[in-house]
């Protein structure tokens, strides 16, 4: 790409007090026009310019909720046996500080989602099979934020009744 520059530039300043500027022969004929000098750079092309920015301090959003919470599992306990022969058993949870605002909580038994609330720190879950099972609980914030608790190993039984023999 070839870059033209004029040979002169001139400046003018018309009846009506508005300033002019032009390259050509006609500006040069203007009344009162007079040749400027124009100062070129010593380098066209890429300026390198050194700019660092600032780091900007970061606005907390008042409505949002910095607490960090702990979340347990209190029922059932550590190597508890639960005689459920519904298949529902009790879960309670214990959240320090107390969640402002709305909370969910979700019950996962043996890795897998078996209940839901909210606003609530006890649940009851059904559908719990006989046997060795892990639980524990995710809280979820109303800013969006999960905390999970501990894992709790628990037992299952039910109470197996022998059906009666034909006579």
């Amino acid at each position: 790409m070839n870059n033209v520059f004029a040979d002169s530039v001139y400046k003018w300043v018309d009846e009506n007090g508005v300033t002019h500027y032009g390259d050509s022969s006609k500006a040069k004929k203007n009344k009162g026009a007079k040749e400027i000098q124009i100062k070129t750079p010593a380098k066209i092309g890429s300026v390198t310019v050194n700019y660092v920015p600032q780091a900007q301090p970061i606005k907390k959003d008042q409505n949002e909720d910095i607490t960090n919470y702990n979340i347990v599992v209190t029922s059932p306990t550590q190597e508890e046996q639960v005689w459920a022969d519904n298949g529902i058993i009790n879960v309670s949870t214990n959240i320090r500080p107390k969640p402002q605002g709305d909370f969910s909580l979700k019950i996962f038994i043996d890795n897998s989602l078996y209940e839901s609330v909210n606003n609530s720190t006890k649940a009851s879950v059904s559908a719990v099979p006989r046997g060795e099972h892990t639980i524990f609980v995710k809280l979820q914030t109303r800013n969006g934020k999960i905390y999970t608790s501990n894992s709790v190993k628990f037992y299952v039984f039910r109470h197996h009744v022998q059906p009666r023999k034909a006579k």
